[in-house]
């Protein structure tokens, strides 16, 4: 491996609320094609599930785990004061369960996108509190109260990159992209959670289109775009359409060492 590539492989898993369960579907896959990054890279829905799986969790249990408790389905965490949704079901699922206070604490080296809503501009967290890290990269605007960190307000990192692949560009010898947030036309939006998740939908998407390209490898199962980002009531079927999106890249375009 030439010296300029700390890493063999990295993973880029971008944002897309409920929809995040085919990131899981499809490690599931990669694991048993034998395929284990060595580096994470993720935003709002990715940081939470990469989270987990820099920490050591198999993807099925990241899976049940994240099921169980509708950590993925953030409408159901109810309102504060001030009438945005609050995260702190996520907090309480990843301080329960990932005994890291920090990022850099993780087993496996991971970046996690948030946009700083002072400076306007996205970081990339490689350590920091993990708990204040992932609930900022996962911060949909509008639907929940920014994150306060360092003195600074934090929202989605998916507001200005939501398939996060900068941080490990140039540090890996293959990058593997998952990409869950594909958009196609819907016919009717029933909520104001729907809406703005929508809105923030649309303008993410923009984001990623010349970072996808930077991939060796990418998953981009199109049949998501039927489930919403808001609703974890499809969880199975949103595992199993990453597993098998995933299955079917490696065989059409297996990753050559």
């Amino acid at each position: 491996m030439p010296q300029d590539k700390k890493y063999n492989i990295g993973l880029v898993l971008s944002g897309g609320g409920a929809r995040g369960f085919a990131h899981l579907g499809a490690l599931q896959a990669l694991h048993e094609a034998k395929i284990y990054p060595d580096v994470i890279s993720g935003v709002s829905a990715g940081a939470i599930a990469g989270a987990f799986y820099a920490h050591g969790m198999a993807p099925e249990d990241i899976f049940e785990l994240l099921k169980e408790k509708g950590v993925l389905e953030y409408s159901k965490f109810g309102f504060p004061i001030n009438g945005l949704l609050s995260l702190d079901g996520l907090v309480r699922e990843i301080k329960e369960n990932i005994p890291c206070e920090d990022v850099s604490e993780l087993s496996k080296p991971a970046f996690f996108a948030a946009t700083n809503l002072n400076t306007g501009k996205a970081e990339y967290f490689s350590k920091g509190n993990l708990c204040k890290v992932v609930a900022a990269s996962a911060c949909i605007p509008i639907l929940f109260s920014p994150i306060k960190m360092n003195g600074y307000q934090y929202i989605d990192g998916g507001t200005f990159d939501n398939f996060p692949v900068k941080p490990i560009l140039n540090k890996c010898e293959k990058i593997i992209g998952i990409n869950i947030s594909p958009v196609n036309e819907i016919e009717e939006l029933k909520s104001l959670s729907a809406i703005a998740a929508r809105v923030f939908q649309l303008s993410v998407n923009a984001t990623a289109h010349n970072s996808l390209r930077e991939c060796d490898l990418l998953i981009e199962p199109k049949e998501l775009f039927k489930y919403s980002i808001l609703d974890s009531s499809a969880a199975n079927e949103v595992y199993q359409i990453g597993y098998e999106a995933t299955k079917k890249e490696l065989e059409e375009n297996p990753l050559e060492d």
